[in-house]
Formats: structure tokens, C-alpha cells, sequence
């Protein structure tokens, strides 16, 4: 019962997600401008413009982007968003701003509504294949830190 009512609720924000995305592409259309990517939004200062700027070992960061890559590359929304996570989670990467990740991964995220729900709600992942994977992510992620 538990995992239909959840199911629905998951399909109800994919779609909220996909109006949203229809609104935000309306608006910036209109105003000429991109909404939500003003310096100094959420932390970011405005000269962090690359995803490695967000990778807490530098001197790992080719190895660390690359795992990424190869996970996020052949999924797309909820199921790269797992790997992000996992890399917050394992503690290589402090969240980047939407605009930032997008630009590492265009396509593959999703909108920016569903990435900051997935990437900063601890228990957004309702799928226990999606947990079971972030933990492996997580353990992978963290071998790659710990090598020298």
C-alpha cells in the first residue's frame, strides 16, 4: 500500500517538475534572462563557475569526475541524481548549484526543482534499488578519496 501511495506521489512531482520546467523556460523567454542564476544565490559566490571548484580533494578530482561520468552519462534524473548524492554523502563533493552540475551533465539532471529535492533531502530516494545503489556509490566514491 505504502510503496503505490509513494509511486503516485513520485509520479505527481515528475510531473509538477515538468510544468515547472515548461514555466521557467516561458519565463526566461520572456524576461531575456535566466532565472534563479544570480551570484551569490545559495552559496554560491558567482566565481565558482566549474564543477571541480566543488570537489573537496582537488589533487583527486580527474578520478572523482570521471566515476561520475560514468555512472551519470547512461542515466538520467532521479537515477543520476543518486550519484551526486552519493558524492555529497561520501564527502568528495559539497553541493553545487543546479547551474553548475547542469553544465557537467546537461541533460542528465533533470529540472532544478527535482535536483534540489534529491540532492539536499536525505530520504528523498523512495526506491530501495535507488538507496542500494548510493551505498555503493558512496563506498566506490570513498575507496577513490582514500587511494593515493
Amino acid at each position: 500500500m505504502q510503496v503505490i501511495l509513494l509511486s503516485r506521489i513520485l509520479e505527481k512531482l515528475e510531473r509538477m517538475e515538468k510544468r515547472m520546467d515548461k514555466i521557467e523556460t516561458r519565463v526566461e523567454e520572456i524576461a531575456g534572462t535566466a532565472v534563479g542564476k544570480m551570484p551569490g544565490q545559495a552559496g554560491h559566490d558567482g566565481k565558482r563557475k566549474d564543477i571541480r571548484d566543488y570537489i573537496r580533494i582537488p589533487e583527486k578530482a580527474d578520478e572523482i569526475l570521471e566515476q561520475l561520468h560514468r555512472w551519470i552519462d547512461k542515466t538520467y534524473r532521479v537515477k543520476a541524481l543518486v550519484y551526486i548524492k552519493a558524492a555529497i554523502e561520501a564527502k568528495v563533493l559539497t553541493r553545487p548549484p543546479f547551474v553548475v552540475a547542469n553544465a557537467e551533465f546537461p541533460g542528465h539532471l533533470g529540472g532544478q526543482s527535482l535536483y534540489y529535492v534529491y540532492t539536499g533531502e536525505p530520504m528523498a530516494f523512495a526506491s530501495e534499488e535507488d538507496l542500494e545503489e548510493m551505498k555503493k556509490a558512496v563506498a566506490v566514491l570513498t575507496c577513490i578519496s582514500r587511494l593515493p
